[in-house]
């Protein structure tokens, strides 16, 4: 009996370690397998296999992070419409408030990261999105598709040149009250910028579609045609240049001839409703070991509306030259005013300009 016992331990003892081992065998079986990688979406080599080129303009920007890999595709879709790279180029502050106000159409972006407001002019992505995102997990590299959907595009596009043709009336209705006036010419080169703007819509558009290019052409008066004009009203304009303590005249000479480059007419009748006015002042100073002397020089110039009282273009010049006799300190001084002058008063007559919104 006693060796009975002995013999069934022993039996329920290899059964125990043969149930035990078949249970680690099957729990190492079972044990899940390493997922494997995401394959390769076929938008990143063949995006037109996904979005076809009949509705579809793409493009697919890879880098090593996420924000750079769209970045780069929207970059690319930009550079189709043959401006890649951020302008820098500001809108005048007209433009601006044009649109702000509703009378110039704006375009309307998706909200892009600050990585691609600063590297492209988003602008011109007119209907464009960032439409899929893949992480190419054994490289890290991240791929990102930009797509312009092509029909929303022209509605877009089409709508913005509608509205801006709609304002160029309303621009011009500034130059009516006075037509040889610096408003009329500001009305007109506002109204030039408008059709400049429309004439960048229609050649975008002639990438998306070529087809709708034709019938919005009648919405979008010449950008040349409306520069001729404003050039025309420039020649009629005269502006007479009158200058105090300018000994030798070079000052009036400068500004003279930033006036005529302005495409404006000189005169030396001051009567006439646009008068620049400018006042220099020179003043000497030692150093204390009196071997040099200083020339301190300041202009203060402004154009003068005899019609309205306003004083416009407002411009100052401030500076200082070193001589050891002041004869030569002065005639130095002279020189980089008129330098200064020449550089940047013509800048700031345009800027002036550019700026002034016709009532």
């Amino acid at each position: 009996m006693r060796k009975m016992k002995n013999v069934l331990a022993k039996a329920a003892l290899c059964s125990f370690i043969l149930l035990a081992g078949g249970l680690s065998f099957a729990a190492k079986a079972k044990k899940p397998a390493k997922a494997a990688a995401s394959k390769m979406p076929d938008w990143v080599n063949q995006p037109s296999l996904v979005y076809p080129n009949s509705a579809y303009i793409t493009y697919v920007g890879s880098a090593a992070d996420r924000n750079a890999s769209e970045a780069s595709a929207l970059q690319g879709l930009a550079a189709i419409f043959g401006q890649s790279v951020k302008s820098e180029s500001n809108a005048s502050s007209r433009m601006e408030q044009a649109k702000a106000s509703g009378l110039v159409a704006t375009t309307s972006v998706q909200a892009f990261s600050q990585d691609v407001k600063r590297v492209v002019d988003v602008d011109c992505l007119v209907g464009a999105e960032i439409k899929e995102y893949w992480q190419d997990e054994k490289s890290g590299t991240w791929h990102a598709l930009a797509l312009l959907d092509k029909a929303k595009a022209v509605d877009i596009y089409s709508a913005m040149i509608k509205k801006n043709a709609a304002a160029i009336p309303t621009v011009l209705k500034g130059a009516e009250g006075d037509k040889l006036s610096l408003d009329a010419f500001a009305a007109y080169d506002f109204a030039e910028d408008i059709a400049i703007e429309n004439e960048g819509h229609l050649k975008k558009l002639s990438v998306i579609d070529p087809d709708s290019v034709d019938g919005l052409k009648s919405f979008c008066p010449s950008s040349k045609g409306l520069h001729a004009k404003k050039m025309e009203i420039a020649k009629q304009i005269p502006i007479c240049v009158q200058t105090f303590n300018d000994d030798h005249g070079r000052c009036k000479e400068a500004f003279s001839q930033a006036i005529s480059e302005a495409g404006f007419r000189g005169t030396t009748d001051a009567s006439v409703r646009y008068v620049l006015i400018a006042k220099f002042e020179f003043e000497r100073s030692d150093t204390k070991d009196k071997k040099t002397v200083r020339c301190r020089y300041n202009c203060e110039s402004y154009i003068n509306d005899s019609l309205t009282s306003h004083q416009i273009v407002p411009f100052t010049v401030t500076g200082r030259e070193s001589q050891t006799d002041y004869n030569e300190a002065r005639i130095k001084a002279e020189k980089a005013l008129v330098a200064k002058i020449k550089a940047d008063f013509g800048k700031a007559f345009n800027d002036y300009l550019k700026n002034l919104v016709a009532q």
